[in-house]
């Protein structure tokens, strides 16, 4: 009889266990990482202590989501560790005790999420705590492969400013700005040249845009074009090629003050 009545109590400390953890199946760091490897998957890392309130608050309101849940799932294998507690992980052929490997990897405050690439190539840190909105933004991050070409935070500027571009979409800063990541970052001339010329539409003086735009005409071989709109920034003032830059950190403060 008294066996018959442990397993109401194991059962009931089961359903309290997936609850407090969000539905999710959290794992330890070797075997999710090898799991992550086997089923091509990104594995996501969430580094937390006991006393972290706001890793409390992101287990009951982002990781107890349904959708976040269903996205977890399908898209991550899942991984807890609390680098106050004792244990230890490998990873690249070491051994790491808990805390030495959340340092190694950045961590500095809590709660953090690591994001690791499917054959277990570190990615990122990400400190604070992740609402829906941020976890999705985290998401995109991976699924459209941004990882390979930016860090998370020059990824986080981007996609700000291109929701701000969505509310201006005749603003010749920000058109600029994104054109400027098109050209130099994701290496895509045509969508640079299409940012590029709505800026010089919003504003016919805009010297760096004209150069800008001088300069992905000529990475595309349009010897004529390129000389045609390099002219017209050096009219408007345009002499050395540092301005370019300047002019996008002074559009991006502008946008984040």
């Amino acid at each position: 009889m008294k066996k018959l009545a442990v397993i109401p109590l194991l059962i009931l400390f089961f359903s309290m266990n997936v609850k407090a953890s969000g539905g999710i199946k959290w794992m330890k760091f070797d075997e999710g990482l090898a799991k992550a490897k086997a089923e091509g998957k990104f594995l996501l890392v969430d580094f937390y202590t006991d006393w972290c309130k706001w890793c409390k608050v992101m287990d009951e309101k982002t990781y107890a989501d349904a959708k976040v849940q269903k996205t977890i799932k399908e898209m991550f294998v899942p991984v807890r560790l609390n680098p106050e507690k004792p244990g230890s992980v490998h990873f690249m052929g070491q051994e790491y005790q808990n805390n030495q490997f959340a340092q190694a990897a950045g961590v500095t405050g809590y709660p953090s999420t690591g994001l690791f690439t499917p054959d277990g190539q570190f990615i990122t840190i990400i400190t604070g705590y992740l609402d829906i909105p941020k976890f999705y933004g985290m998401v995109k991050y991976l699924k459209e492969g941004h990882y390979k070409k930016l860090s998370y935070e020059d990824y986080s500027l981007y996609a700000l400013l291109t929701d701000k571009l969505k509310e201006k979409p005749n603003d010749a800063g920000l058109n600029f700005v994104i054109g400027y990541f098109q050209s130099e970052v994701f290496q895509d001339n045509n969508e640079a040249v299409k940012y590029y010329k709505k800026a010089i539409s919003s504003n016919s003086n805009f010297a760096e845009a004209y150069a800008a735009l001088s300069k992905v005409y000529g990475k595309m071989g349009k010897k004529s074009l390129s000389e045609k709109y390099m002219n017209k920034a050096k009219k408007f003032g345009f002499t050395t090629d540092s301005q370019i830059f300047d002019k996008v950190k002074e559009v991006v403060q502008k946008e984040l003050s």
